[in-house]
């Protein structure tokens, strides 16, 4: 996944207060290795860490998206890979398919501590992931030195003052899920009169639109050279935009967003067990989950990594904001492979519209 590759590549400014690396070592050590699948420069700063306490060598593999991953799972074959993450309704996917094991969160220490909506379990009452990080999706950020005043809205975005200073970001899903809001529709399965609705609503924005970008460094690359003045984002995308010293602000639609998270997934027949727990849940420990903020810009998903945290750093993250409305976010989740097909195809037929 491509926004979290290249989040991963600056990291933000403000210091934190850590305990040091040499508190995390622990007494019990496990050896061996563990083979990990994730994003690149997504978690490689937890790692030495990990390797310091458990003793274990991690051998990680890079991926582009949770599809390239699990085409990993299935070339290797299972009993190669112990852990792979993956982003928000891929678990479900994975799991359907059998590439992941249904998780013993009993086993992760870590795991009781976790924010509440992060320990609910599937509807069939397993867990086949645990959170390491989330964030508000769907969002708008701005230079309001350009646009000569605040935008609230995608009506705000549309409203025909803006033409061709626009950027919209390449994800198909997430194209379909903004419309949806702007469209007044509510977020999962829709009708063919809604796709229909929401095609009609992409083909009159594409117009106004400058260029579609594949990720957030270049959306902030693309606004700080003032190409465009208004850009997709999600918070984390942001963060690191600011971190850069953009003079952007970021605005949640009066339409709507939605949330999304990522995590490990214990890999099918994974062949070190203890050591892909133990690896687990070293990423949801208050000290990588704090780490994780300062790096990468996301709230923790573990409460307990705020008292880790600079009051400066979880101010510029929202983060009493956020736990506030944890309780009412809506997230992501699967809405299945023909919704995917359908989203798409919509935004495939609209992106050329500006290429």
């Amino acid at each position: 996944m491509n926004r979290r590759q290249l989040l991963a590549a600056t990291a933000a400014v403000i210091t934190i207060g850590l305990t040091a690396s040499a508190s995390w070592a622990a007494d019990k050590k496990i050896g061996g290795e563990i083979n990990v699948l994730s994003w690149g420069n997504y978690i490689d700063f937890a790692l030495p860490a990990f390797e310091e306490k458990y003793g274990v060598k991690v051998n990680i593999d890079y991926y582009a998206d949770e599809k390239e991953a699990m085409n990993k799972i299935r070339a290797a074959g299972l009993g190669t890979y112990d852990v792979v993450f993956l982003g928000v309704g891929y678990e479900e996917v994975a799991r359907k398919q059998q590439l992941i094991d249904v998780l013993d969160v009993s086993k992760l220490e870590n795991f009781k501590d976790m924010y509440a909506p992060f320990q609910k379990p599937k509807t069939d009452g397993t867990h086949v992931h645990v959170t390491y990080s989330w964030g508000a999706n769907g969002l708008i950020a701005y230079d309001p030195a350009k646009t000569g005043g605040p935008i609230k809205s995608w009506a705000d975005v549309y409203s025909g003052k803006f033409r061709g200073r626009i950027g919209k970001i390449d994800k198909a899903n997430e194209q379909a899920y903004r419309t949806v809001f702007q469209a007044g529709f509510k977020y999962g399965e829709l009708s063919d009169e809604q796709w229909q609705a929401i095609a009609k609503t992409l083909e009159t924005d594409m117009p106004h639109v400058r260029t579609v970008y594949q990720h957030y460094d270049e959306m902030a690359q693309l606004l700080a050279a003032g190409e465009i003045w208004i850009a997709d984002t999600d918070d984390g995308g942001f963060r690191q935009a600011k971190a850069k010293g953009l003079n952007i602000e970021l605005v949640y639609p009066e339409e709507g967003f939605i949330a999304w998270y990522d995590g490990p997934c214990l890999v099918s027949q994974a062949p070190h067990p203890e050591a892909a727990y133990a690896f687990i849940d070293h990423m949801i420990s208050p000290e990588v989950q704090a780490q994780l903020a300062k790096e990468l810009g996301y709230a923790p998903a573990n409460p307990k990594a705020a008292a880790l945290m600079d009051p400066a750093l979880k101010a510029s993250l929202g983060l009493d904001q956020a736990e506030a409305n944890l309780s009412r976010v809506e997230f992501q989740r699967s809405l299945g492979a023909a919704y995917e097909t359908k989203a798409t195809d919509v935004w495939q037929k609209a992106k050329a519209q500006v290429q």
